[in-house]
C-alpha cells in the first residue's frame, strides 16, 4: 500500500491502493462507483440504516437512519448519499418544489438488481414523489411490493422540469406476483418537461414499467421485463409527448403480456414520438401503430407481431 502525505495537481481517474493524509477533494469523488463528495453547491447529507441512532446527517458517523429524515433536512441543490441496506420508510417521501436540484445517490451500481433498496411501509402509497425541477435520482432499488404502489411519481402536484432518473431498479418480488402498479409515472397535469429516464431495470409491474404523459421526454437504454405493458405512452391530455424519444431499450414480455410499447391513436397527441433501435419481443402486440406523426425506426412494429416477434434489423 502506498502512502501519501498530500495529493494535489492530478486529475482524472486513478485506481489502486493508497493511504492518504489530509486529502482535499475539489470535485466529485467515487469509490467503487459510489459518490463520497463533495457533490454539488449545497450540503451533503448521509443516510445509513446501520447506525445506532440518527445524528445530524452531516457525516457517515452521524448519518440519518432513514431517507425520510435526509429529505426533510435537504434544501435546494443539496446531495443525499445512501449507504447499503434495505430501507423501509414509514410513508411516501416527497421532494417539494423548494428542493430544486436535489440529488439522491443510492448504493445500487449500473442498474443491477440488489437486495439493498427502498420501500414504503404503507400498503398503497408511492415510494417517492418528485414535485421539483432538476432532481437527480440514481443507484436506488425501489421495491414496489403492494398493489397500486409506484416506485417514483414525477409531477403529481407540480410541473417538474428536467428531472433525471438513472441506474435504478424497480422490482416487485417475482414474476408471478406483479404487485407494484408502475415503476415510474410521469404526469402531465401541468406538463413535466424534459424528463430523462435511462439505464434502469424494471421487473414485472402490474400495469406498466413506465407510464408517461410529458413533453420532450427521453427514455433510453432501459431493460424492462413485463407481465402487462412495457411503456405506456398514451397521452393524458392534449399536447403530451411532443418531441419524445424512445431509443435503445430492451423490452421482454412473458405469457399474458399485452403490449410492449403502447402509443395513442387519438388526436390527443399533438407532437411527435420518435422510436428507434429498441428490442421489443414476446408481447401480444410489440408496438402499437399510433398516429402517422410517430416514427418507428429499426424497432418491432405492431404489423409484424402476427408473424414473428423479433426485432426489425433492417437499415
Amino acid at each position: 500500500m502506498s502512502s501519501f502525505n498530500k495529493v494535489g495537481g492530478r486529475y482524472g481517474m486513478h485506481s489502486g491502493s493508497g493511504k492518504f493524509k489530509n486529502m482535499q477533494v475539489d470535485q466529485n469523488m467515487f469509490i467503487q462507483g459510489n459518490p463520497v463528495g463533495p457533490m454539488g453547491p449545497g450540503n451533503t447529507w448521509y443516510v445509513d440504516k446501520n447506525v445506532n441512532a440518527s445524528g445530524s446527517g452531516k457525516t457517515w458517523e452521524l448519518a440519518f437512519k432513514t431517507l425520510t429524515e435526509a429529505v426533510a433536512a435537504a434544501k435546494a441543490y443539496d446531495t443525499i448519499i445512501m449507504g447499503r441496506g434495505y430501507y423501509t420508510e414509514a410513508a411516501t417521501i416527497t421532494i417539494s418544489s423548494a428542493q430544486r436540484g436535489l440529488r439522491i445517490f443510492g448504493p445500487t451500481t449500473g442498474g443491477v438488481p440488489t437486495s439493498n433498496g427502498l420501500s414504503s411501509a404503507t400498503s398503497t402509497d408511492d415510494i417517492l414523489i418528485i414535485n421539483a425541477d432538476d432532481v437527480e435520482i440514481s443507484g436506488i432499488t425501489f421495491w414496489c411490493l403492494t398493489n397500486g404502489k409506484n416506485g417514483i411519481d414525477i409531477g403529481a402536484d407540480y410541473d417538474g422540469y428536467n428531472n433525471w432518473i438513472h441506474d435504478c431498479c424497480f422490482l416487485t418480488g417475482n414474476a408471478d406476483n406483479d404487485l407494484g402498479e408502475y415503476g415510474i409515472k410521469v404526469n402531465n397535469t401541468d406538463d413535466c418537461v424534459g424528463t430523462l429516464i435511462e439505464n434502469n431495470y424494471f421487473y414485472f409491474m402490474s400495469t406498466a414499467a413506465i407510464v408517461a404523459g410529458s413533453t420532450r421526454l427521453t427514455i433510453r437504454n432501459n431493460t424492462i421485463w413485463s407481465n402487462s405493458i412495457g411503456l405506456d405512452l398514451t397521452a393524458f391530455t392534449a399536447g403530451a409527448h411532443s418531441g419524445t424519444l424512445v431509443s435503445d431499450n430492451y423490452l421482454i414480455g412473458r405469457a399474458g403480456s399485452t403490449i410492449g410499447i403502447e402509443l395513442a391513436s387519438t388526436e390527443q397527441i399533438d407532437g411527435h414520438i420518435f422510436i428507434a433501435n429498441n428490442v421489443v419481443t414476446n408481447f401480444g402486440t410489440n408496438i402499437t401503430t399510433g398516429k402517422s406523426i410517430n416514427s418507428i425506426v429499426n424497432s418491432q412494429t405492431a404489423a409484424d407481431a402476427a408473424t414473428y416477434k423479433q426485432v426489425d434489423t433492417s437499415p
